[in-house]
């Protein structure tokens, strides 16, 4: 947990920086250029789901989470949004326990898992030279964080997600291929929270919503 600090005293990830007009202000003359531009709200929205993969895992607790992005639409500047998350782990380096984890494991071929489910709270999907479809739009859920850690080469991920839950695809390291979420108008912070982490080489992950059937000239 993180140690108490006096009433007036700044954050340990911000002791060596300040804000100034809603930007930080690191002391320094001259500002690398790339630091120096100026964000998006896409940018912003990042930072955000960094802050709530790190509360979900307990890296920080929720008096800091808040107070961290409370910051974050103040933030102006790349170094502003750097001086929330520096003190936490980078893309692809989470790591989760044993703890209530399921591996799935295999080499060619497809793995399709839909239906009336129970999904753990971590899954590890280890694969090679194979697809994966993941359909949770009737699934039960252990708990309302799920964390799927991805070791996949040669093939790819398409996960179906209920209405209302949020995923975030910033932890996945991708060699040779995408990540993307294709659907309109997602949550940020839904139920379930879907955190995919790990290590994609030559595949892709896809995040979609329900399938939805078309009937008499018209989606349903």
């Amino acid at each position: 947990m993180p140690e108490a600090r006096t009433p007036g005293e700044a954050p340990e990830y911000l002791q060596s920086r300040t804000f100034v007009g809603g930007t930080v202000s690191t002391g320094m003359a001259d500002i690398n250029h790339e630091y120096a531009m100026r964000i998006s709200d896409a940018d912003r929205n990042g930072t955000l789901r960094r802050l709530h993969n790190a509360v979900a895992l307990g890296l920080i607790d929720i008096d800091e989470f808040e107070e961290r992005s409370a910051l974050v639409s103040q933030a102006r500047l790349r170094t502003d949004l750097d001086a929330l998350v520096g003190d936490l782990p980078g893309p692809g380096a989470i790591v989760t326990s044993a703890t209530d984890r399921v591996e799935l494991r295999g080499v060619l071929g497809s793995l399709k898992r839909q239906g009336e489910w129970i999904v753990p709270t971590r899954l590890a999907l280890h694969r090679r030279m194979g697809s994966v479809d993941l359909d949770l739009t009737r699934a039960r859920f252990a708990g309302p964080i799920v964390v799927i850690e991805l070791d996949m080469k040669f093939g790819g991920l398409d996960l179906r997600l209920p209405d209302g839950a949020s995923a975030s695809i910033d932890d996945i390291e991708v060699n040779v291929g995408s990540a993307h979420d294709h659907r309109k108008d997602a949550p940020a912070e839904g139920r379930p929270h879907v955190i995919l982490t790990g290590k994609v080489v030559c595949g892709s992950v896809d995040v979609r919503g329900p399938r939805r059937s078309f009937r008499f000239g018209r989606f349903t």
